[in-house]
């Protein structure tokens, strides 16, 4: 088995933008909690200066926790915290936002001062943000997502630009127009599916039924107008509950194996060295990598 055989066990595996680190020294842990692993520990002076070390510096923060990951041990930083607390935010604001759209067909009244295209469009950027912010190892699913969301937001500004409606207004009037906003909505069925299925969330699970259930009905007409009102009830219910537990969980939750976007974002000679490393310094973290890779 080559070192670089060893690369593709991150194959499956996708990148996660982040910046590039200053070359230095991967910390140990804090002393107050057992190790579970050792950490790749090395600094450009104990290598052949021929070879780079990985350029990582921020696996683990002297005094903070750490945590097991796929490649080292790692920590919650406060860039982490910043980004996983804003995406919690992104995900609060769409559900607002729906909650504001939805009320004339909840209310049955003309409550145009909330459901109008500030409203809409500011949850739409929100949502927008939320799956720039969302952690993801499958990287070509969460471009995909960011492209369904990219075209539902380019029919929902072409329905702004050529109506005197609201982008609300204007679909639940014209069925049709489905079609136009309907990708941007079948992102937001995605993240409920990644929420469900990472974090086993019964509200996120109903959320993928749900949204395309009442949109295709919508389209369809297979679903009357009191159908329709009690569909969306229960969507600006269960997207409330959802962004709302969000803030109950624990930050390292929402990152995942941090080190696992580290690695994948680095060069394929500092992954060669990387690995080189984990095979001498931390055998039995590589044996686990070699045998996954079988």
């Amino acid at each position: 088995m080559t070192t670089l055989s060893a690369v593709r066990v991150a194959g499956a595996l996708a990148t996660r933008r982040v910046a590039r680190p200053r070359v230095g020294v991967v910390k140990s842990c804090v002393p107050h909690r057992k190790r579970v692993t050792r950490s790749i520990v090395t600094s450009a002076s104990e290598n052949d200066s021929s070879q780079a070390s990985p350029s990582i510096d921020k696996f683990v923060v002297p005094g903070e926790p750490y945590y097991p990951g796929m490649y080292a041990d790692w920590s919650v930083t406060k860039d982490d915290q910043l980004e996983v607390w804003s995406y919690r935010v992104c995900l609060t604001t769409v559900a607002v936002t729906t909650l504001a759209c939805a009320s004339p067909a909840v209310f049955g009244k003309d409550l145009s001062f909330l459901s109008n295209n500030l409203s809409y469009f500011l949850g739409a950027s929100s949502l927008g943000a939320a799956l720039y912010l969302i952690h993801m190892y499958v990287d070509p699913i969460k471009k995909f997502m960011q492209a369904l969301w990219a075209v539902g937001f380019t029919g929902s500004v072409c329905i702004a630009l050529t109506t005197h409606e609201s982008v609300p207004q204007y679909v639940a009037v014209h069925p049709a127009a489905v079609w136009l906003v309907g990708p941007m909505f079948a992102a937001l069925t995605g993240v409920a599916f990644k929420e469900g299925m990472c974090y086993g969330k019964p509200e996120c699970a109903a959320l993928f039924f749900l949204i395309p259930a009442t949109l295709l009905g919508h389209l369809s007409g297979i679903i009357d107008q009191g159908g329709e009102k009690n569909l969306i009830i229960l969507w600006c219910l269960l997207i409330t509950l959802f962004a709302s537990r969000k803030y109950t969980q624990e930050v390292k939750d929402d990152i995942g194996d941090k080190s696992v976007f580290l690695f994948n974002a680095m060069s394929e000679s500092e992954r060669d060295e990387w690995l080189r490393l984990t095979m001498e310094k931390d055998p039995r973290r590589y044996q686990r990598l070699v045998s996954q890779e079988r």
